[in-house]
């Protein structure tokens, strides 16, 4: 079980992701960069003031890869043309990786900001939700500094493991 945040743990998710999308009808076709940025909300101990950044790029319905943004790089530099961007707090990509919220809510709620082109992914509804899965639930994650809901004072030794 990789630890959440590591390149192990982008590993599993990409491959949960791509044995999804192996099982769907049909997937979209053409290339898509996908952005994600997880704020710094003080809370999440994964992530500190500065965020994190990552980038997916999904050609023909697989994640070629995934992968995280050291500070100062250059997102287009390495993917291009950014179509997708999701923004949040890091509490609620934290509650998302673990299992505890779900994403399509926390988007209409705005709770996640979303940039793109809604009719593309409402059209593409089942393989958004193919890959929203794996990240939610398709990868048994660790998380050695404890695990959300954050409780102040919470021992990590009883962080809870998704399956």
């Amino acid at each position: 079980m990789p630890d959440v945040y590591t390149q192990e743990w982008y590993e599993a998710v990409r491959g949960a992701m791509n044995d999804a999308a192996g099982t769907l009808r049909s997937v979209p076709e053409g290339r898509f960069a996908v952005a994600v940025e997880i704020e710094g909300d003080g809370v999440s101990p994964y992530v500190g003031d500065e965020g994190r950044r990552f980038l997916l790029e999904i050609e023909d319905g697989v994640c070629l890869w995934y992968r995280e943004l050291a500070p100062g790089d250059g997102e287009h530099a390495q993917a291009g043309r950014i179509d997708y961007r999701f923004r949040g707090p890091a509490t609620v990509f934290d509650e998302l990786a673990a299992g505890l919220l779900d994403p399509i809510d926390a988007a209409l709620r705005g709770t996640i900001a979303v940039r793109g082109d809604m009719r593309l992914l409402l059209r593409q509804a089942e393989h958004v939700k193919a890959l929203l899965q794996a990240y939610t639930s398709g990868v048994d994650t660790t998380w050695p500094l404890g695990g959300p809901p954050y409780v102040r004072g919470h021992d990590a030794a009883e962080a809870p493991t998704r399956a």
